[in-house]
């Protein structure tokens, strides 16, 4: 019982903590031109980064998930200063993009589970934008007997993504390096022949974004620390079937949800 009370509390602070981060604007909004700039490009490094997009009980030993994932854009507003008309942004572009995802547990000692995943995505051109992304994670998670799991991630992901930003006739390009880690918590609730895991999670995440101008070259750079805030729920099906549902705050800076489906069989 006092696990569930704990795992229930991880989560409502991190519930707590998205809708104050949805409803209260950023205190440190950009003032200058260069700052609007780096700021658009923080959070489009920040879109590609790689969530959890499980509960921490992760995999057992030599099961896999294959699935793909949906990242749903956010409107982002392109208004440098007083330009018109403003950047084009990855929401003028498309609301989804979607990203293949693997994941393999390995074995791990009694009351404890590990796994590795990988996600790579080929640029593949979409309405005049794609990304290239290569990313790896590893997790290792304390899995007591009972619903209760607590988990500890690290990741990081490397994306060339190009789209016409400064002028709809050309292609820029964005080079990104995310990396960092999370702590997450969840509680299993069983409904035969589902489950239920909600999950709630805080992290940091390193992202440092390199933008190049096609027309003239020039180079505008971005590198920051942000805390992560995670909250979702993972539904386990019949026949080796997992959906994800999870939200992922970036707080003052980017809120957006993100959608998975994974087939989860044993080797």
């Amino acid at each position: 019982m006092k696990h569930c009370f704990f795992a229930l509390g991880v989560a409502a602070s991190a519930v707590g903590c998205l809708v104050v981060t949805c409803l209260v604007p950023s205190a440190a909004a950009a003032q200058t031109t260069l700052d609007q700039e780096q700021r658009l490009i923080q959070i489009h490094s920040l879109l590609v980064a790689l969530p959890p997009l499980t509960s921490p009980e992760g995999y057992e030993p030599w099961q896999v998930s294959l699935g793909a994932e949906l990242i749903v854009i956010p409107t982002i507003s392109g208004q440098i200063g007083g330009r018109v008309p403003p950047e084009i942004t990855a929401s003028d572009r498309t609301p989804v993009f979607p990203r293949p995802r693997l994941a393999i547990g390995l074995p791990a000692p009694e009351d404890f589970r590990a796994y590795v995943g990988a996600t790579y995505l080929p640029p593949f051109e979409i309405n005049g934008a794609s990304s290239h992304e290569l990313g790896l994670e590893a997790a290792y998670a304390w899995v007591p007997q009972g619903p209760l799991s607590v988990a500890l991630r690290g990741f990081a992901l490397f994306a060339e993504s190009k789209s016409p930003v400064t002028d709809p006739n050309t292609r820029d390009t964005l080079d990104s390096f995310d990396g960092g880690g999370d702590l997450s918590a969840g509680y299993r609730l069983d409904f035969e022949p589902l489950s239920l895991t909600p999950f709630a999670g805080v992290g940091v995440t390193y992202a440092a974004g390199n933008f190049r101008v096609f027309s003239d070259n020039e180079l505008l750079t971005s590198n920051t620390v942000n805390l992560s805030l995670e909250a979702g729920v993972r539904v386990r099906m019949g026949l080796g079937f997992d959906a994800v549902g999870q939200v992922v705050a970036y707080p003052g800076v980017l809120v957006h949800p993100v959608f998975a489906l994974a087939w989860t069989p044993h080797l």
